[in-house]
């Protein structure tokens, strides 16, 4: 997540005194120094706050119209992060963002999900997690003693929980839904996008993966199906459900959504077809390349999509996230796919020698 930066705030004198008297007192370890400084800024601040006995300080707390999420549960949020100083760390507001000058086309600002679990989210985030359920607003206050960094991955933008902090970090956080069955609440999540936008919705020809077939509605003919060993050329667009787009080799596509970039080739994706057995075994994948010698493996999700397609075909495909990116998504300086995110893909096939969008007999996207 890229940082954005507020007018600093000039400290109260309560509060740099302490700051300067913390700094001459060489006996105090550090844990001491951030406590007194965090003590000074809520007598100045936020002298009703509640400051919690593991040193975690609630500043501001709305009630959501749902129970507070519990241990194992997962909770979507939108958050932004902010030194005492009121220096903006982070955000996944987008309009904030955008106030600030800062906003990106290409990075997600979309909701982040947290898991209620020791091994993915600080101690601090858990504990301020739980305070309030869906659709409530809580402001804290984590320590650094809260917020050491994790050995394992978070994935997505959630990296702000598990960067290891040296002062008090303020966190603002809204709650979107709350989450005990994260695959279920995947399946309920295309199912209501799909009834939304491909009444009366499409159909699902293997658990988690729903594919409509525009060209072959009704599937693919015998005479038409591509042999294996042939060599393809798919173009491509990957989004999240909620409209993101984060991934596409279609320039004018990557141009309208913000992703573009002058170093990217935008050319098709050269795949070669295996066997059924292999293309659609779970251990396997089709391999794409531009030469033989560098190849690299596609995402089930979107294999099982190639092989109910033949050339000259459009369609479009959505699964769930173990089809996709998984638990570790693909997200990386505040772009790409979030941990356990739904994917939907707009997917046309052509010939190995048809190297131009749209393709032959195709509208655009």
């Amino acid at each position: 997540m890229k940082k954005y930066f507020l007018s600093v705030a000039i400290l109260s004198f309560a509060v740099l005194s302490a700051i300067f008297s913390c700094s001459k007192e060489t006996d105090l370890n550090e844990r001491e120094v951030q406590e007194r400084i965090l003590d000074a800024y809520i007598a100045e601040k936020y002298p009703n706050a509640q400051k919690l006995s593991s040193g975690l300080t609630i500043l501001e707390k709305q009630d959501g119209h749902t129970p507070p999420p519990v241990d194992l549960e997962g909770v979507y949020i939108h958050y932004s992060t902010y030194t005492l100083e009121g220096v903006c760390q982070s955000t996944t507001d987008s309009i904030q963002a955008k106030q600030l000058g800062t906003y990106t086309a290409s990075n997600y600002y979309g909701p982040i999900l947290f898991l209620i679990n020791k091994y993915y989210t600080t101690e601090g985030m858990m504990e301020l997690l739980k305070q309030v359920g869906t659709g409530g607003h809580v402001k804290g206050i984590i320590p650094p003693w809260l917020s050491g960094k994790l050995a394992t991955n978070s994935g997505g933008g959630s990296s702000a929980s598990t960067q290891q902090s040296s002062v008090n970090i303020i966190y603002d956080i809204h709650v979107g839904d709350v989450v005990s069955d994260i695959i279920q609440y995947q399946i309920d999540t295309i199912q209501s996008y799909s009834k939304k936008y491909f009444p009366p919705g499409l159909d699902s020809t293997k658990y988690g993966f729903y594919f409509k077939n525009y060209t072959h509605p009704g599937g693919i003919p015998d005479k038409d199906t591509i042999e294996a060993n042939t060599y393809i050329n798919v173009w491509y667009i990957g989004r999240l459900l909620d409209g993101y787009v984060f991934d596409t080799n279609i320039r004018d596509t990557a141009k309208k959504y913000g992703i573009y970039s002058a170093s990217s080739a935008y050319d098709p994706l050269y795949v070669k077809m295996e066997a059924t057995a292999e293309l659609m075994n779970e251990s396997t994948s089709a391999s794409s390349s531009t030469e033989d010698s560098k190849s690299s493996s596609l995402i089930l999700g979107f294999c099982h999509a190639l092989k109910r397609m033949t050339i000259g075909d459009h369609a479009l495909t959505m699964f769930l996230s173990g089809l996709g990116y998984g638990s570790e998504g693909s997200f990386s300086n505040g772009s790409g796919v979030p941990w356990y995110s739904p994917l939907r893909f707009d997917i046309w096939v052509t010939t190995s020698s048809d190297s131009e969008f749209p393709p032959a007999n195709f509208d655009g996207e």
